[in-house]
């Protein structure tokens, strides 16, 4: 028995009508002594002294290609134990740029090309693949930043920009926050 949909695709379309995006968001807290991104797996992008813990990964979000992602943090860290604390845009008047630090080694701001200098102790941080390797260039975040997602992304991995993480303390709260378009099905018979 052969059953007639008397529905045209021009019915169809106005009954899937795209709604308003929806904001969706994910938190994530940051140490204080989390490295950027794993420099055993990106070997040409090496910084620091090699101590620190993993770097902060946003897995769970959904990174789609041209997706933009809002980066909010706030809290503090200090780059001394007992030290002044400093927001996530790091300690102003300290740029560290593309020199080697206290340890010798460099920092993470190396990699970085941005148009505001990059401090001691700011968020920073670089998309990833499944694997961990870093997809595009690392990037400055600090107190908030506009990140378009990159093809083959499935996380945001984040750190802060120094060089000697063991003596850090404090922490930052992260909010990753994208618009979700939402999809509004009408029934044509009311």
């Amino acid at each position: 028995m052969l059953v007639r949909i008397g529905m045209s695709l021009l019915t169809l379309a106005a009954l899937l009508a795209a709604g308003p995006a929806t904001a969706d968001e994910k938190v994530v807290k940051v140490s204080a002594q989390a490295r950027p991104w794993d420099t055993r797996i990106n070997r040409k992008y090496g910084f620091g002294s090699g101590d620190g813990r993993a770097p902060a990964v946003a897995f769970g979000i959904s990174l789609k290609v041209n997706r933009t992602l809002t980066v909010t943090a706030t809290g503090s860290t200090t780059t001394a134990r007992g030290g002044p604390p400093f927001g996530p845009g790091g300690q102003s008047d300290y740029i560290t740029g593309a020199l080697p630090g206290n340890s010798g080694s460099y920092f993470p701001s190396r990699y970085i090309v941005s148009d505001n200098p990059v401090c001691l102790n700011q968020l920073v941080g670089a998309f990833v693949d499944a694997d961990g390797v870093i997809i595009g260039e690392p990037f400055a975040i600090g107190k908030q930043a506009t990140l378009d997602v990159p093809k083959t992304a499935v996380a945001l991995s984040m750190g802060l920009n120094d060089d000697i993480f063991s003596d850090n303390s404090g922490e930052l709260i992260v909010t990753i926050s994208y618009k979700t378009p939402t999809v509004t099905a009408e029934d044509p018979t009311e």
